[in-house]
């Protein structure tokens, strides 16, 4: 598995979602290219709030059908649903359980990954929940997750309660460095060979993205293991992103 790396870019944008919770932002949109690691930060942020205690339903599949998808939201709020509840009967559940949430001053925040897949249906339940449960009153806050191609043409009507946008910056070279320190830590055999040079290309050739970093590196420790070059090249790191592309 590849090293996780807590970039500078990673670190605000932790920060400034920890600022809308504060605040008790209605609606949060984390945003950036494919690959620059929201999941990755979604997934972990979500597990340290929900070790200090607060509710953090995560919902990865939006474009799923409607009665799924709030399936899945009812039963991560502990709502009182069975096998057979009907989609009215699973958003009514959803509302009281909120409800009491709120009544208990207990934080919630609901948080959807990959908006950009999200059904019709599914976009009105988000904007429901986030008009009449979210918002400093109601002591919820939804985070939407999208990428950052699709944000423009993503639904206006969300966009528009957004009070916050945070944007996960690409990698720096420095970051880059960093991280393949790590990466190769990790994986000390076969021992593979990188100057500033090769850095700066793999930066270059992933444009600083975390999951195309993390594919090179990978490439190229396989062609070491295959007995090919241990010396990893901006020649070879054009290759590889060439074969991933």
């Amino acid at each position: 598995m590849s090293p996780f790396f807590e970039s500078p870019a990673y670190l605000e944008a932790v920060a400034r979602l920890e600022y809308a919770l504060q605040r008790r932002d209605r609606v949060a949109i984390l945003t950036g290219p494919m690959g620059s690691g929201k999941s990755t930060l979604l997934e972990k942020w979500t597990a340290q709030q929900r070790r200090q205690g607060l509710i953090v339903p995560y919902l990865k599949t939006p474009g799923t059908f409607e009665h799924d998808f709030l399936w899945e939201l009812a039963t991560q709020l502990k709502a009182d649903v069975g096998m057979t509840s009907t989609p009215a009967e699973l958003w009514f559940q959803i509302r009281e359980q909120l409800t009491a949430y709120s009544l208990e001053q207990r934080p919630v925040v609901v948080v959807v990954d990959h908006v950009e897949e999200i059904a019709r249906e599914t976009a009105d339940i988000l904007l429901s929940l986030a008009r009449m449960h979210c918002g400093s009153e109601a002591n919820s806050t939804l985070l939407l997750s999208v990428d950052q191609k699709y944000l423009h043409s993503f639904d206006i009507r969300l966009l528009k309660l957004a009070d916050l946008k945070i944007e996960l910056e690409a990698w720096e070279p420095s970051d880059v460095a960093h991280y393949t320190a790590a990466y190769m830590a990790e994986h000390p055999e076969p021992t593979l060979e990188i100057d500033e040079a090769a850095i700066e290309a793999v930066s270059r050739y992933s444009e600083g993205l975390p999951r195309v970093i993390s594919q090179i590196l990978d490439l190229s420790r396989l062609a070491a293991e295959a007995g090919q070059s241990e010396t990893i090249t901006p020649e070879s790191i054009e290759a590889i992103r060439e074969e991933l592309l």
